[in-house]
């Protein structure tokens, strides 16, 4: 039984290096941004969240939002359209991690996008460290 935990750990690591090289390759930081984080209805303190950033290629956003200091922050990968479809996400809230995954590979955890000018509003549900599954609501202004 305990292999079926490990391509969960895998996917949720391999999210997670994803996501961050995403955070890493967002080159227009958005200074002026406010990110809004939710987990299980709780708001994240805003100030964790800053300088919001946005890479596009081609069809593909990657989207990244946080502090270093405290160890939070927001990263996500999206195809745009409409509505837009979420790749990956990776939440860190300083005490917990999160992530969704949704590849033609597997999925873990589900998510759902929309967009309102340069305004991306993500929600869902992700699987945390813990293996248990935390609700989320993320926004996210790119510059």
């Amino acid at each position: 039984m305990r292999s079926s935990r490990i391509p969960v750990r895998l996917a949720a690591g391999a999210v997670a290096l994803g996501t961050a090289a995403a955070v890493a390759a967002c080159t227009s930081p958005n200074i002026d941004s406010s990110t809004v984080v939710q987990v299980d209805g709780q708001n994240q303190t805003a100030a964790e969240y800053v300088n919001a950033g946005c890479e596009r290629a081609g069809d593909t956003i990657s989207i990244g939002s946080g502090s270093v200091q405290t160890a939070r922050g927001v990263g996500a990968i999206i195809t745009d359209g409409n509505p837009p479809r979420v790749n990956s996400l990776f939440v860190s809230t300083g005490g917990s991690a999160m992530t969704v995954l949704n590849t033609p590979v597997g999925q873990v955890g589900s998510a759902t996008a929309s967009r309102a000018g340069n305004r991306y509003t993500i929600t869902g549900e992700a699987r945390a460290a813990d293996l248990s599954m935390k609700k989320f609501r993320v926004e996210v202004t790119c510059g």
